[in-house]
Formats: C-alpha cells, sequence, structure tokens
C-alpha cells in the first residue's frame, strides 16, 4: 500500500505539473493573439488614415509631415550588438471629404521620463477651408500640442489609442521606390526646448509609405512602468531587453491621390 501511495502521489504530481505547464502556454497564446490583434488593429486604422491623404494644392499648406524628436529614440542590442533602433515619429496628414478638410495626426505621449515609450494618441479635427500654414486651422493645434510637451494631449482633438508604444516609424517614397522628403518647408522646429526636432513638411505626396509599429508586451510594460524611477536602469533594460518582448508591425501602403 505505501508503494501504490507513493506511485499514486507521483503520478498525480507530474499530472499537476503537466496542467501547469499547459495552462501557461494556453494563457500565452491567448495573450499573444490579443496583443496581435490588437496591433493590427492599430495598423489598420493607421494605414486608412494614410491612404485617405490629399493634396491641397497649396505651397503653404502641409499635406503630410512627419518628424521624430531626438529623445524619442531607443536602440536595441544583442550581446553589445545593434540590431534595430526604434522611433517615436509624429505623423500628420491632411485628409478631404466633400467639401470637408480634415486634419487627422498620431503622436506618441513619452510619459516614462521622456524616453521613447508611451501612449499612442490620435488627433483629428476639420475645417471647411484651408489657411496659411502658420494660421492653420487643421495643423497648428496639432503642432500647438507638440511643442507643448502636454505628457496627456489633454484637448478635445486627442484620444487614446494604445499604452506600451515603443515604435512609430514612417517613411515615404516616390514614384521610382527612392526615399525622398518631398521638398521641405523646413529645416528644423524647437521640440521640445532644447531639443532638435527634425522634421519633413510637405506640399506634396508620397508615391507610398511604409509604416513600422510596435508595442511592449504586457509584462515587459509593467516592468518599464516598475523602472520609471530610474531612467538609467530603464534605459538599459529597453536596450538590451525589449527587442524580443515586443510585438512589431510593418506594412506598405500606396496613397492613391498621389501624382503618378
Amino acid at each position: 500500500m505505501l508503494v501504490s501511495t507513493a506511485m499514486l502521489a507521483f503520478i498525480i504530481l507530474g499530472l499537476t505539473a503537466m496542467l501547469i505547464q499547459t495552462q501557461k502556454a494556453f494563457k500565452t497564446g491567448i495573450k499573444q493573439n490579443t496583443i496581435t490583434d490588437s496591433g493590427r488593429s492599430i495598423m489598420d486604422m493607421i494605414t486608412s488614415d494614410l491612404r485617405q491623404m490629399s493634396d491641397a494644392q497649396n505651397t503653404n499648406e502641409f499635406n503630410f509631415f512627419w518628424g521624430t524628436p531626438v529623445t524619442a529614440m531607443i536602440t536595441n542590442k544583442e550581446n553589445g550588438v545593434a540590431i534595430r533602433t526604434n522611433e517615436l515619429n509624429d505623423i500628420f496628414m491632411l485628409e478631404h471629404t466633400n467639401t470637408t478638410w480634415i486634419g487627422v495626426g498620431y503622436a506618441v505621449s513619452n510619459y516614462v521620463q521622456g524616453l521613447g515609450i508611451g501612449a499612442l494618441y490620435r488627433y483629428e479635427t476639420n475645417w471647411t477651408a484651408l489657411a496659411p500654414v502658420f494660421t492653420n486651422n487643421l495643423y497648428m493645434p496639432f503642432h500647438t500640442n507638440l511643442i507643448s510637451q502636454d505628457p496627456t494631449f489633454a484637448s478635445n482633438y486627442w484620444h487614446k489609442v494604445a499604452d506600451g508604444v515603443i515604435d512609430l516609424k514612417i517613411r515615404a517614397f516616390d514614384q521610382y521606390g527612392n526615399e525622398n522628403d518631398y521638398n521641405s518647408l523646413g529645416s528644423y522646429f524647437s521640440y521640445p526646448v532644447g531639443t532638435v526636432y527634425y522634421n519633413t513638411p510637405t506640399n506634396h505626396l508620397p508615391n507610398s509609405v511604409e509604416l513600422e509599429f510596435a508595442i511592449l508586451e504586457p509584462d515587459t510594460l509593467v516592468q518599464v512602468r516598475g523602472l520609471a524611477g530610474n531612467a538609467s536602469a530603464l534605459m538599459n533594460f529597453l536596450s538590451s531587453n525589449a527587442a524580443p518582448k515586443m510585438e512589431v508591425f510593418r506594412q506598405r501602403v500606396t496613397i492613391p491621390a498621389a501624382i503618378r
């Protein structure tokens, strides 16, 4: 009886361990599917806006704008070797529906020590007429919120889309597949104060754009928030460990309104 009891105990322990592993794998699969579905939904939303990009046919207007604060870049390393660089581009595009012009934008609020990770917000406003760029009712609220360094974009123009965003990168291409800045109207904006904000406003439309988006897994995001009080430790964590713990999405989008 003692031998039988011992064998039964071993069997029960084995089955319990197997059950725990199966349950853990099942939960991991569900979490992975949830992250993937969320990332795809966000990509679909942004690419849908990009496809509707319109040309104001006015050199004083921003048809398309994107830029990256130099503080919003994180380089992922593996064994000390850089394998990719994450950026957080601020993106603005002009859309035209019937008689209404619509300004749509995306930006990530850097809520963790000003580092390259935060919450993605979507900007939208509309107007029935266009004005010169620095009095433009569509672009200027977007620009004003960026330079104000408001960490929550607390206005009616902005709505929170996702948390834990570590990469939002866009590249523009002409009809020959060459990367191009499309006649930039300026070289630099000051954003935030004391840093250089590289920008590419344009009064033309790209033939296509390549969008890259990455979001941290929930467990990694919890760790990031736990390190928020130690900037150097957080940057070291993100640089060396974040690459395998995030979902990356990439898509090439053709702009129908572009001149070909």
